[in-house]
């Protein structure tokens, strides 16, 4: 058994919460503990007025914000398609030229790739001339520094990667002096390979991270980076080992480019001439790093979220005098969105607005973000990469409108408003304006206080109801919720918490068998790389027809998809498909009689292209399913839990599910012990 908790003992002889050494892999963990009949359908204003908010179609709200977590503790998601990051220097800040550097970061490798290994940076310019950084690994599991043309200044002889899938590996590659020109790479604190690369050592004016420049084909897909950092005038490993980061990496001396750690693209070195791009149809911002969080969810210092799935999604408050902003001179209005499809015309964001022209409108027009009042686009500026948390806030100080998207000032107006009592709506509304296939956090209407007139640093913490704040929808009232803060929950039909039947704590979630389930929001870290473990406590009212555990929310030949379902009381199944939607892997798993009203801990492990199902820390008697395939549907439809799209009858689940958690490691290789307690929340 890999799960490892531990008492932690505080100077003061107190015992302080559980940990578990693995929680950093851990991309979802819901204890289901709360009220009974309690779902995730209620929404509240968190500001005085208490308004009453209307949801309408799917929407719902979770643990996905932008404080889900600490500053250091993101990454970038490069697990399909031509997913990158480039950075563009104006000051040449990345020509190595002479001297000594550094170049590291982290790497999730979470599957095979196609033709080569992860492309850390990419600095080739088209031209072949010269010598560019380019780090990778090749069709052959080396890590290499090579240049355009193919020579290779350092490589390593066997694989690199085989010990390392499905595991955060911290990477380096350094010179230390302009003598010798000798060169190092590092691969999770070891040198692996020593070389001597030219004296005069140059760069691209653009820097591609996480992906290869001139290849057109997906041969960069599977992976995550986290927390890169450029050195230059350092080199700050030179000996044959070194202890590997267990912190976030900070903006030392001669830091140059220090990125991929937060929930936006920037740069934490606070160099102005850095940049950035990133390739929004595919690239996505993950609260997924090498580093556990330090402190488990709360409300209060990591935030919630709405979620709609862009189809009739929605949160409004009636009509109010209280939002009237537009006649009392002075205001704010701030939000935080993060958008995960392709841009679209008129997709709402947040509007203050009464019938089809009055008010304020902030949205998303193609590739542009406007906001439109009484009738007129004011503003209309360059919107910002997708799959990223951005911060806007409108304000008026005086007769002066201002737009800031991530604190950066994105215009004024002195444009002339109407006066009138309009409804907050958000993410859309009634009228049929397309809402947002995403998420929105922390809408905040401030009425006589214009909070920024100045640029800013966006906020790093959850929104409060300062002084003067009308509404306040925090969204951090679900009553389900990942302890993770990875994915939002949405409840549907009668699916319920109830505190009558529970495995661990206070409640269980319900489910009657008849239209009932979970449904976990998009979110690439619900992708399944080549080792996972998938486990819950369940209770089943009936073993009849195929039970539906979990599933992946596009499931019946759809490309990447995957079904954990009980097939008998004596069966368990597994079923996926592979990334071409093709080749389906099915197996029904032997168990030991199941009975109904009795309490079982389920998992479902992959390891080494084999997966296995323990059924109270036994495994199956009828051995493993041969399994290669890299299970990505997750980012693209979500999970269901209870629930599945096939064409099986009584498909739905009948009873009790408690402690499910959802981890990017096999967790268990061999019989163990069933856990006796809820899973750590750190």
């Amino acid at each position: 058994m890999s799960l490892i908790a531990q008492k932690l003992i505080s100077a003061s002889g107190a015992t302080e919460e559980e940990t578990d050494d693995d929680f950093n892999l851990v991309t979802g963990l819901y204890h289901f503990d709360g009220s009974n009949g309690a779902q995730n359908n209620t929404f509240l204003d968190s500001s005085s007025n208490s308004f009453s908010v209307t949801r309408a179609g799917s929407s719902t709200q979770g643990t996905f914000s932008p404080f889900s977590a600490d500053d250091g503790k993101w990454s970038i998601d490069a697990t399909s398609g031509q997913s990158f990051v480039d950075v563009t220097n104006t000051s040449g800040d990345f020509q190595w030229g002479t001297g000594a550097f550094t170049i590291e970061g982290f790497v999730f490798m979470a599957g095979p790739n196609s033709v080569y290994g992860p492309v850390f940076i990419d600095e080739r310019p088209a031209s072949t001339n010269g010598a560019y950084v380019y780090l990778a690994i090749d069709s052959n599991q080396r890590l290499l520094m090579s240049v355009e043309g193919g020579t290779y200044y350092v490589r390593t002889t066997g694989d690199i990667r085989s010990d390392r899938i499905g595991k955060w590996t911290h990477f380096a590659f350094v010179r230390s002096s302009t003598s010798t020109n000798q060169s190092f790479l590092f691969w999770n604190g070891n040198k692996v390979a020593t070389g001597t690369i030219p004296t005069n050592f140059n760069a691209a004016t653009v820097s591609r991270l996480g992906g290869i420049k001139w290849v057109t084909a997906s041969n960069n897909r599977q992976n995550y980076y986290s927390n890169f950092r450029f050195l230059k005038g350092t080199a700050l490993y030179t000996g044959s080992t070194y202890t590997i980061p267990t912190e976030p990496l900070t903006n030392i001396t001669n830091t140059k480019l220090l990125t991929l750690q937060s929930n936006r693209f920037v740069d934490n070195s606070n160099n102005s001439n850095n940049s950035f791009t990133g390739n929004g149809s595919t690239t996505s911002i993950a609260p997924f790093s090498p580093f556990a969080p330090s402190s488990s969810y709360s409300a209060a210092n990591r935030g919630g979220s709405f979620y709609g799935d862009g189809s009739g999604d929605y949160a409004s408050i009636a009509a109010s005098s209280d939002f009237d902003v537009l006649s009392n001179g002075t205001f704010t209005i701030d939000f935080w969105f993060y958008r995960i499809n392709a841009l679209g015309t008129y997709a709402d964001y947040v509007g203050i607005f009464n019938g089809v022209s009055a008010g304020v409108l902030i949205y998303q027009n193609g590739s542009t973000f406007d906001v439109y009042i009484n009738g007129s686009t004011i503003f209309n500026v360059t919107h910002p990469s997708l799959k990223q948390w951005v911060h806007v806030a409108l304000t008026r100080d005086g007769t002066t409108l201002r737009l800031f998207l991530n604190g950066v000032a994105s215009g004024t107006s002195t444009a002339s408003l109407g006066t009138s009592n309009y409804p907050l709506n958000v993410a859309g509304d009634s009228t049929g304006r397309v809402g947002i296939q995403g998420y929105v956090s922390d809408v905040r209407v401030i009425k006589g206080t214009a909070v920024y007139t100045s640029a800013f640093t966006p906020p790093t913490a959850p929104s409060t109801a300062v002084t003067n704040t009308e509404a306040l929808l925090s969204f951090t009232n679900a009553a389900i919720f990942d302890q993770t803060g990875k994915t939002n929950v949405q409840t549907v039909g009668n699916a319920q918490l109830d505190t009558s039947v529970k495995k661990f704590g206070t409640a269980s979630a319900e489910f009657d068998g008849t239209g009932d389930y979970l449904f976990l929001t998009p979110r690439p870290t619900l992708n399944l790389p080549r080792d996972f473990t998938i486990e819950l406590f369940f209770n089943s009212d009936s073993f009849t027809g195929y039970k539906a555990l979990l599933a992946s929310a596009n499931y019946y030949n759809a490309a990447g998809s995957w079904l954990l379902r009980a097939t008998s009381a004596t069966s368990i199944a597994w079923a996926s498909y592979n990334a071409s939607g093709a080749n389906e892997a099915y197996k029904e798993f032997t168990v030991p009689s199941m009975s109904t009203g009795t309490w079982y801990h389920l998992a479902a492990v992959r390891s080494s292209e084999s997966i296995n199902i323990y059924l109270n820390g036994t495994v199956s008697s009828s051995g493993a399913l041969s399994d290669s395939k890299n299970l990505i549907d997750g980012s693209v439809n979500g999970v269901y839990v209870g629930y599945e799209q096939t064409f099986s009858a009584n498909g739905d689940f009948d009873g009790y599910i408690d402690e499910l958690r959802i981890t990017q490691k096999a967790r268990y290789t061999s019989n163990f012990t069933a856990p006796t307690k809820a899973f750590p929340n750190l």
